[in-house]
């Protein structure tokens, strides 16, 4: 017999092997079906008290955005506050159209009407793709996770130090909104007392009615504006806090690379052996190269999710862009040009939230996009000079990669960064410069 030729396997072990080979690929399509069907199921209660993001989506969850169920009266729910805040729209459109309403009211209409559109907009992206949003928490959750590689480098308390601030700022938001609330609520009824105005849109038949349609359209307008002002900015929040997680898993992995050297154990055993120099010792070369390609692995986990996050986080953002730039140039045309003070009073109350709202996605997505240059340095700052020819190739190409900018961006036509922001407040100050423009003439 040759040497080129194996001898023929006997039949019966040619079928046992290849029911082997059949079973472990079915239970590999099996694993990973389940894995995708688990990653994209509907969270349940008592399954958001293990994500980081548990305070965001019960938020989302008691404002009628964020299902945690199938049911129907999870579907109603939502069905409910999506069509309170387009009847709240379709008043302040009818109060337009066919009311008598002064340039100063409808100016005042229209910053509750773009918000309420905003939140409406963006109920509807995440309610057509609503599974991949939750598996974009599910990721988030097993990024975040606790690496072994440094469970002595405090990584659980620099996590766990950024989910209590993003849990914190959450709940600012929700006590904001309430402050908002209660300032322009009432307002009509301490202004104008007797006159049955409503908060935001005026209907031209409120007063001409034996109906309750006055206490109905207060409640309507009170309850739909509450809601969705804190769905848009639950969202927000959402993605913010996302954003945050990964800049502290950069940082961990900054702190990773810096920390790349030798090791001194194997080192040390080497040296008392007489075995020479211990930076040529080869154990210890090739632990540190092992340890560079788990920081290669991490930064592409890294980077593969951040694209993930761009993708899902593109539409809801470039929404929030169109319409902060809107809201803020009416709340600075009505507080600058009204000689009503309630009315200056709410505008400069309410102009801190869609300010506020576009500064929150460019001051996170810049946090992303130095954290990841500064990778670069990190790697140049590890003991690479002793290192193999390996290691070092190896390093380049890190420092290399590192150097290109990890950005995130709005509609993918826009970077989301600080430098936008400045731009986006031009553009606001820009519109609401032509609104004097033509008021004056």
């Amino acid at each position: 017999m040759s040497d080129n030729h194996y001898p023929p396997l006997p039949h019966r072990t040619v079928l046992q092997i290849f029911e082997i080979l059949s079973g472990l690929v079915k239970s590999g399509l099996q694993r990973g079906q389940s894995v995708v069907r688990d990653e994209s199921a509907t969270f349940t209660w008592s399954e958001t008290a293990h994500s980081v993001l548990k305070v965001n989506m019960r938020i989302l969850f008691f404002c009628g955005a964020w299902p945690l169920s199938e049911s129907a009266l999870a579907c109603a729910y939502i069905g409910a506050v999506l069509l309170a805040s387009l009847a709240n729209m379709a008043e302040a459109a009818l109060g337009i159209a066919f009311g008598e309403a002064s340039m100063d009211e409808i100016t005042l209409v229209l910053p509750n009407t773009l918000t309420t559109a905003c939140g409406v907009a963006k109920l509807a992206f995440f309610l057509s793709d609503r599974r991949r949003y939750f598996a974009l928490v599910r990721r988030t959750d097993r990024l975040v996770a606790p690496q072994e590689e440094l469970r002595a480098a405090g990584a659980a308390e620099a996590a766990e130090a950024v989910g209590r601030r993003v849990r914190a700022f959450a709940l600012f938001l929700v006590a904001l909104v309430g402050v908002q609330a209660v300032v322009w609520f009432p307002m009509p009824l301490i202004a104008s007392p007797g006159e049955r105005k409503l908060p935001f849109g005026q209907l031209p038949w409120s007063n001409y009615t034996q109906v309750p349609l006055y206490e109905l359209s207060y409640t309507l307008q009170c309850v739909s504006s509450f809601t969705i002002a804190n769905i848009t900015l639950g969202f927000d929040c959402l993605f913010m806090g996302i954003m945050e997680f990964v800049a502290v898993q950069l940082d961990l992995l900054s702190l990773r690379l810096t920390n790349l050297r030798l090791d001194e154990a194997v080192c040390n055993s080497e040296k008392s052996r007489g075995r020479g120099c211990v930076a040529q010792t080869a154990n210890a070369h090739d632990a540190a190269h092992r340890e560079l390609c788990l920081c290669i692995e991490r930064h592409q986990e890294i980077i593969r999710f951040t694209r993930y996050l761009e993708e899902m986080m593109s539409p809801i953002a470039m929404t929030q862009f169109m319409f902060s730039v809107l809201s803020v140039c009416v709340l600075l045309f009505q507080a600058t040009y009204s000689d009503d003070f309630s009315a200056v009073f709410r505008c400069v109350a309410f102009l801190p939230l869609p300010g506020g709202q576009m500064y929150i996605y460019c001051w996170a997505a810049h946090r992303i996009t130095e954290k990841a240059e500064a990778l670069s340095v990190a790697a140049y700052s590890c003991q690479w000079v002793e290192a193999s020819r390996r290691f070092k190739r190896s390093l380049a190409i890190v420092i290399f990669r590192a150097q290109q900018q990890l950005v995130i961006t709005a509609g993918h036509l826009y970077p989301v960064n600080r430098t936008t922001f400045v731009s986006l407040v031009n553009a606001s100050y820009s519109y609401y410069a032509l609104l004097g423009h033509i008021n004056k003439r």
